[in-house]
């Protein structure tokens, strides 16, 4: 006779049970710490006890961090948007609260300027502490600044002061918002060119004086001015000096809407265009710390007094199409020069 096949083991119904309440607890804490992100507060500590992060605060939910927290100063990522309830109902809460309210302007979907990035420093250094930032959803320009933060006031490593830009705080690598993450690679691949390590001191001279956010870092100057005097109706041709200050390739292109060019406006009363054109629009590779000289034709002027403005822009990296960024945005001056027609 064969033998007996051995009995079936009891089913472990209770295992299962316990795997699907463990799954589902798990994904109810993904879905409620999602909801606090995205659709709260988005709370965090950057700094025990000195920096802490935020979504945009109403009102009320600004007294109660103040006064949770005993904040001094709150620094809005947001800029000041004037007209704005959100805006007014913050400033009357910072107000009633007796708290520092700092604006400072910074995109979430392109490097930031490099004038607003040394004004935040300098907000960062002078504020009255514990400070809280924020911008709307606490996410991108807030874990940006939070980075900042740990980089220039803690010891912190690169790596670990970078954990303030990841999906726990509602910030992802995607679309435009992969700014706020290519500033910090700039940053390292500086500190690598140079063979540097981070510290505190290094971030901030790199802020303060080295950082470019791409082609938009320039030097202008006249190669042949505008004469100081000029015959009425008698066109004439002045020469621009363009130096690359960027660690960047220009590319220039005779398109008026697909590469970097120079755009320049000749005002007879300080407002009022009489003449205006661009040039540089040619093929030509600019490297970094090379100059190319630009020709700019001024048609025949009226009697009268004017001033030639002359600036770079970039339509490479334009956000809209059909659209050009001026230098000028990203900390850059223009050229001016007067002269008279008789």
């Amino acid at each position: 006779m064969s033998p007996l096949p051995p009995p079936a083991r009891p089913r472990r119904r209770w295992l299962r049970w316990a795997q699907l309440g463990l799954s589902a607890a798990v994904v109810g804490l993904l879905i409620a710490e999602a909801c606090r992100v995205y659709g709260g507060l988005n709370e965090h500590t950057v700094i025990h006890g000195r920096v802490y992060r935020t979504a945009q605060l109403g009102e009320r939910d600004l007294q109660e961090l103040t006064a949770k927290h005993r904040i001094r100063t709150v620094v809005n990522l947001r800029g000041t948007t004037l007209g704005d309830d959100v805006y007014q109902g913050e400033c009357r809460g910072t107000f009633a609260a007796d708290v520092a309210q700092e604006d400072v302007t910074l995109s979430a979907q392109t490097l930031p300027f490099p004038g607003e990035l040394r004004r935040l420093v300098e907000v960062l250094d002078r504020s009255e502490y514990p400070l809280v930032i924020h911008c709307k959803q606490g996410a991108d320009r807030t874990g940006l600044v939070s980075v900042m933060v740990l980089l220039l006031y803690t010891d912190a490593t690169l790596d670990e002061a970078r954990r303030q830009l990841w999906p726990r705080y509602g910030h992802w690598q995607v679309a435009r918002t992969v700014n706020m993450d290519l500033f910090f690679d700039l940053y390292e691949r500086a500190i690598r060119a140079d063979g540097t390590a981070h510290t505190p001191e290094r971030f901030r001279r790199w802020v303060m004086n080295e950082y470019s956010p791409g082609p938009p870092r320039s030097h202008l100057s006249w190669q042949t001015p505008p004469p100081a005097a000029v015959a009425k109706d008698t066109p004439f041709t002045v020469n621009l000096l363009c130096k690359n200050c960027s660690d960047t390739e220009w590319q220039m292109k005779p398109g008026q809407f697909a590469g970097i060019h120079v755009s320049y406006v000749v005002y007879s009363d300080g407002t009022t265009p009489a003449w205006e054109g661009r040039a540089g629009l040619r093929y030509e590779t600019v490297r970094p710390k090379a100059t190319t000289s630009v020709p700019i034709p001024v048609g025949g002027l009226p009697p009268g007094r004017y001033r030639l403005v002359a600036e770079l822009h970039d339509a490479t990296n334009a956000s809209v199409p059909f659209r050009t960024q001026s230098f000028t945005k990203f900390g850059d001056d223009s050229l001016v020069a007067e002269f008279v027609v008789h």
